[in-house]
């Protein structure tokens, strides 16, 4: 998911015209994993991750075809997924109180995939961990 949101977010800007510039599909592509997923190129390399995004770019096609978002509007889709993924850890205590750990488990990666920089979902596992280790489950 973090390839998606950065190709949703950015992508459209580093694709076109730019002032003086003009941005190919392989530039953007480059930009993109480069600058935004730069965290996921220093643990899979740039190779890896340039391919994902232009995989996703091939895929959705409409991205580019929306061109550039102003900082606003990434703000906005980034509150939107940060709101959804709190949901999901919201909808993830009545399992937890119910003592079902794996669907507990299975809502908050869900979460995460939703908004992976939200909050810290290790934390919430852990809690999990914790509970399901004292019941003995």
């Amino acid at each position: 998911m973090r390839v998606a949101h950065a190709c949703e977010d950015w992508a459209g800007n580093w694709h076109g015209p730019q002032g003086g510039f003009t941005f190919g599909r392989s530039d953007c592509e480059r930009y993109v994993a480069e600058g935004q997923l730069s965290k996921l190129c220093d643990q899979y390399t740039l190779k890896v991750v340039w391919a994902a995004v232009r995989n996703h770019l091939d895929a959705h096609p409409e991205i580019l075809a929306a061109g550039r978002l102003s900082d606003a509007q990434r703000a906005e889709k980034q509150a939107a997924r940060d709101a959804a993924a709190r949901a999901l850890l919201a909808e993830a205590e009545a399992p937890f109180r119910d003592g079902r750990w794996d669907d507990a488990l299975a809502l908050i990666d869900r979460a995460e995939l939703v908004s992976p920089g939200a909050v810290n979902f290790d934390q919430y596992r852990q809690v999990v961990a914790e509970h399901a280790a004292k019941a003995g489950g």
